[in-house]
């Protein structure tokens, strides 16, 4: 079967997300973790692409980034991404093989309006899964960047201008509701 060719094109934001192959775990310790989050700051700045915010489960990541610039594409942005990383996790590990689950899926985000509503889905990813008790307590998200509580310099807190302060946006996140990507997705942008 053959893929289907991607949009990438300059000023697009996209919710890429990906798991482990056959659903086993892409991150196995702390040091894991951290690196996979150096190479994400390393390749967010080498093809300058914008990142709303991430999260990084046991299992799987979700990414929701803007590509800034034509000639800077996501899709170099993630394969560079996760082949760094798989090599260095099969050398760590001794293993050989796929660590991902195929191609990273890749959902554009037309509607502005979206925008808040999947970074709550990206951020309670954790509480879901019953890793934390609130999104904000979880190491391996752009939630303690948002909230001002960590610098790591990978999230741009674009996000943050839907709201008008820290307050309204930890309150949105808490927000108890129910929240369907396939509506996020179906938003084209108004011409």
């Amino acid at each position: 079967m053959v893929n289907k060719p991607r949009l990438f094109q300059a000023d697009t934001y996209h919710h890429l997300y990906n798991r482990g192959a056959n659903k086993q775990k892409v991150f196995f310790d702390i040091k894991d973790y951290n690196y996979f989050r150096e190479k994400l700051l390393l390749y967010k700045l080498k093809y300058e692409i914008e990142i709303l915010c991430y999260c990084l489960m046991p299992n799987h990541f979700h990414f929701f980034v803007r590509q800034t610039k034509k000639d800077k594409p996501i899709g170099k942005f993630i394969g560079d991404l996760i082949n760094s990383y798989s090599k260095t996790i099969n050398k760590k590990y001794r293993r050989s093989g796929i660590l991902f689950e195929g191609r990273t899926k890749n959902k554009i985000v037309y509607d502005e309006n979206a925008f808040p509503v999947l970074t709550k889905y990206i951020l309670l990813n954790p509480v879901r899964a019953k890793l934390c008790g609130s999104f904000y307590e979880y190491e391996y998200s752009s939630a303690k960047e948002l909230m001002g509580l960590s610098i790591k310099g990978i999230t741009d807190k674009i996000i943050l201008n839907y709201f008008t302060d820290l307050n309204e946006f930890k309150k949105f996140i808490l927000l108890e509701k129910e929240i369907d990507l396939n509506l996020i997705y179906k938003l084209k942008k108004k011409v």
